[in-house]
């Protein structure tokens, strides 16, 4: 027996979600999403899981949304609702919902990528060579193929004198003349920008200066509430009761944004905090390790890195060597490409969108093109997918509506102009295209009990809600109805849950 796999779609932008009982449908707002009772057509109580709704055994469920039309001057019949009609989505029979699931609020991420360099990982008398991949679909729609740049450290020398030859150039120096010369190539410049570190450049007297320390190098720090990681600081002097009286910054870490807490953990103690009162400006970072591995960073942008700059210039080393100062450098990369987009004026579902961010892969070269593994390391850190985009449930909303005859004009030079007389413009109005949205799914099955023909066993219906994620108050509400729907399920012998995935 055939069995017809796909669902019939339908679409929700929940600008509000009525809990309460005793609503009709026709009292609905715009936009306001409610679980109807189908004998009464009022809404029902949800008390996201504490209850079952109030539904007659012997009748069916719908969900019902109140129209974004605020007229009917198209339909122009009012006796059957019209445009003014609310939403309303098939019968539901809480034995066959099949399934609910809902969507995280997944934001898009940049690509990041580093490359560093250590003391002797460049001699005199080489060159050294950086490459840089773009891959992905902005990439693809550019040039149509995969992108790539190499820079060179070609036009630096090393200083010999007659009381010092010099043996490495300074590891900072190459890293800012090849990333210079990567960055500023036309096939790179759209999707690739120096990236700042954003590490820990100073902080404020310790919130709470704890009990129990002792002076220490390099002790770690966490951030629970932020997306900040890696700043280590010295332990420079303590009170009687191990309470941190000063402290300097070892290692400025990265990702950081001023007001960040920081938690100082030494292994046994965690009750010391300070805020983050500035992050750091630039994307080359300069490591100085001294014999007893005692570690200090500076960040600075290429220009500083070269000299060029007005102020903050980085002093190069003629011994990056040096037993007592050992100097390692880090570029870092982020992804940084845009699309066009139009305003809502102009807007047109054939309009492309980018999803995907873009990939971005460094390595360092030797003087015959082969990537150089034995000295240098390079990470390349993919960006995160942005899920549920207000472009992509702008269209899933148009499609819905125009399953429901509503018209939406598009493609003539005047329709913007028809979509204002046909209120279409309500729909555009309806979403964010900026924003993200947290989505939620129900899938409920009609079953066909008399089907002769065996060609399809079931009508398969799925809805799909959608909430702005910043909204957190409404993203509560749109949880209480699914707990709802799981209760009333469940009360009728169909146990199921809410279903959650890290992506989805």
């Amino acid at each position: 027996m055939a069995y017809f796999n796909n669902a019939f779609n339908k679409t929700f932008i929940a600008d509000s979600t009525l809990l309460t009982a005793g609503t009709a449908t026709s009292n609905l707002t715009g936009g306001q999403l409610a679980l109807i009772d189908g004998s009464t057509w009022d809404s029902v109580a949800l008390p996201g899981g504490a209850g079952v709704p109030a539904i007659s055994p012997a009748s069916l469920g719908y969900l019902a949304q109140g129209s974004f039309y605020t007229n009917d001057n198209i339909g122009n019949n009012p006796g059957h609702g019209g445009y003014k009609e609310s939403v309303k989505s098939k019968g539901i029979n809480p034995k066959y919902i099949t399934r609910l699931w809902k969507a995280n609020c997944l934001t898009a991420m940049q690509a990041t990528a580093s490359l560093t360099l250590g003391p002797e990982c460049t001699p005199c008398g080489t060159t050294q060579f950086i490459r840089l991949d773009v891959k992905g679909s902005p990439a693809l729609r550019f040039l149509n193929h995969n992108s790539y740049a190499i820079g060179d450290s070609g036009n630096l020398c090393c200083h010999d004198t007659e009381e010092f030859d010099q043996e490495y150039l300074d590891p900072t120096l190459v890293l800012a003349t090849a990333g210079s010369m990567v960055l500023s190539n036309p096939l790179i410049t759209p999707f690739v920008d120096c990236g700042s570190v954003n590490g820990v450049l100073t902080g404020g007297e310790p919130l709470a200066a704890g009990s129990g320390y002792v002076p220490a190098d390099d002790v770690a720090t966490e951030c629970v509430d932020c997306t900040g990681s890696g700043a280590t600081i010295d332990i420079l002097t303590v009170g009687t009761g191990g309470d941190i009286l000063t402290y300097s910054i070892s290692a400025i870490g990265s990702g950081y944004e001023v007001g960040d807490v920081l938690t100082i953990t030494d292994g046994s103690h965690g009750d010391a905090t300070l805020t983050v009162t500035a992050v750091t400006e630039g994307c080359i970072t300069v490591t100085i390790t001294d014999e007893d591995g005692i570690v200090s960073q500076t960040v600075y942008t290429i220009e500083q890195a070269l000299g060029n700059a007005v102020s903050g210039n980085y002093v190069p080393t003629t011994r990056p060597n040096l037993a007592s100062a050992m100097v390692s450098a880090t570029i870092y990369f982020v992804g940084a490409y845009v699309d066009t987009q139009f305003g809502d004026c102009s807007f047109d579902t054939r309009d492309h969108f980018n999803k995907e961010p873009i990939v971005i892969i460094p390595t360092l070269l030797d003087e015959t093109g082969d990537p150089c593994n034995d000295c240098g390391v390079a990470t390349s850190t993919p960006g995160q997918m942005q899920q549920t985009q207000g472009e992509e449930v702008m269209r899933e909303l148009i499609l819905s509506e125009r399953y429901r005859q509503s018209p939406f004009n598009q493609g003539n030079s005047d329709s913007s102009r028809i979509r204002e007389i046909e209120m279409s413009d309500k729909i555009l109005s309806a979403v964010d295209r900026t924003a993200t949205y947290k989505a939620y799914y129900i899938q409920h099955t009609v079953p066909r009990f008399n089907n002769p023909t065996g060609v399809f066993d079931n009508d398969q219906y799925l809805y799909k809600i959608y909430v702005k994620c910043s909204d957190t108050e409404k993203v509560a509400d749109m949880d209480k109805l699914m707990d709802g729907l799981v209760a009333w399920a469940g009360d009728n012998g169909n146990k199921l849950v809410v279903e959650t995935g890290t992506y989805w």
